[in-house]
């Protein structure tokens, strides 16, 4: 069944906002600036809109009707063989899928309401390919996002990307930063993206995944796009899937560099002026700084929303909660919609070990990253390791003799 998605009263032409109804109320889409807005069941009446019929689960108060973004890796070959590549992407892997089942993929997100398409892949995608399912996801009113690392990218192409919202270029870092970060050359090519990118398109930022060889080096990073015109970055954590599964304990973040990490990035963003987005699985190194729960959630902050705020399709067709979850459950991209698929995410919070259990900020982080969990001790179950006040509560218990990390 399609939700409907109304617009708000007031809409100034070419400024699209739109309403969809949420248990606990509904959610507002701005196009620009690129936001989503919770609101409570009193707002949607007094704006006008009928109530959702329904109420959210006290330990899912924020859970939406259906996923606000969709990830879709469309493909898993890529010459550039980056040492942690995520996906394990190589010149050889299997071609992507057809662009006509990709074109349903995106139907039946729409269908569902999602608002948002995150696009990206292998290196090695068609430009054509990824421009015409931008164009099919506006068709459908939805605003598609794309990451890249710039490669073969010429003005030409860069002027066609406006049919994306946004383009965030790769960039772990600067000149010999980025050698180590990513295992290979390629820093000046992505430089001259970058620079391709802010001469045709208007809205550019910049993912950065954040590993230990990194974490301490992200200030020249910080300064060289906000020279090149860049406001904005995305900072990922290093995730062990793909590649990185083999290298993960040498690019984890060491316990001090994962407290540090939350301030020294306010400290960057002020100096620089950028604007800074962290992915979900910093949610607890952002709680361990000492914000409030409340302040946490009126702001946004959300821990690990897989299957929830999110959900991914993989280059082979597999769903997840998460472009970062490659555990096989079987599911398909014909799974989208269908109840009770994502209940080991959804319901993760009401089971919660400890020291979650009794953690104050449990409704916010929800247990850190659990494809780091699962990694690290085996069990999806299990609270993120690299949490701080995990790290510290199994210290202690290995201190007393109960084992730890």
């Amino acid at each position: 069944m399609r939700i409907e998605i109304q617009p708000v009263p007031g809409t100034e032409p070419g400024e699209r906002r739109l309403v969809r109804p949420e248990p606990f109320g509904g959610t507002i889409a701005f196009r620009r600036p690129e936001m989503l807005v919770l609101v409570d069941h009193a707002w949607l009446q007094r704006a006008g809109h009928p109530a959702s019929g329904g109420t959210a689960h006290q330990a899912d108060e924020l859970q939406p009707r259906a996923p606000f973004e969709a990830h879709l890796t469309l493909g898993h070959q890529c010459n550039a063989g980056c040492r942690g590549c995520y996906i394990d992407a190589g010149p050889r892997r299997e071609p992507p899928l057809e662009l006509d089942v990709w074109e349903q993929v995106i139907g039946k997100l729409a269908a569902m309401g999602v608002y948002r398409l995150a696009l990206g892949g292998g290196e090695s995608l068609p430009w054509e390919m990824l421009l015409s399912l931008a164009a099919t996801a506006r068709r459908y009113g939805m605003t598609p996002n794309l990451s890249t690392a710039g490669t073969n990218l010429t003005p030409a192409v860069a002027a066609a990307l406006r049919v994306f919202e946004r383009v965030h270029l790769s960039m772990d870092g600067t000149g010999a930063d980025y050698m180590r970060a990513r295992g290979h050359g390629g820093y000046e090519g992505a430089l001259m993206s970058l620079r391709i990118l802010r001469a045709y398109h208007p809205r550019v930022g910049a993912n950065c995944v954040v590993s230990r060889l990194n974490a301490d080096r992200l200030g020249p990073l910080f300064s060289l796009l906000r020279r090149e015109g860049v406001g904005d970055i995305e900072l990922l954590r290093f995730k062990p899937v793909g590649r990185g599964a083999a290298i993960f304990s040498e690019m984890d973040l060491t316990p001090r560099q994962a407290r540090e990490f939350v301030p020294g990035v306010r400290r960057l963003a002020r100096r620089e002026r950028m604007r800074v987005r962290l992915d979900c699985s910093f949610a607890p190194m952002v709680c361990a700084a000492g914000y409030g729960p409340r302040l946490l959630a009126r702001a946004g902050l959300a821990g690990c929303v897989g299957g929830s705020w999110i959900v991914s399709v993989d280059g082979r067709g597999m769903l997840a909660g998460c472009s970062f979850d490659t555990c096989d459950r079987g599911l398909t991209w014909r799974d989208l919609g269908r109840a009770g698929c994502m209940d080991h995410y959804l319901h993760w919070p009401l089971h919660a070990p400890e020291p979650c259990a009794s953690c104050r900020w449990l409704a916010v982080c929800r247990g850190g990253c659990h494809v780091v969990a699962r990694h690290q001790t085996g069990s999806f179950e299990a609270p993120d390791p690299g949490c701080p006040v995990v790290f510290e509560f199994n210290r202690r218990k290995g201190a007393r003799g109960g084992g730890g990390r």
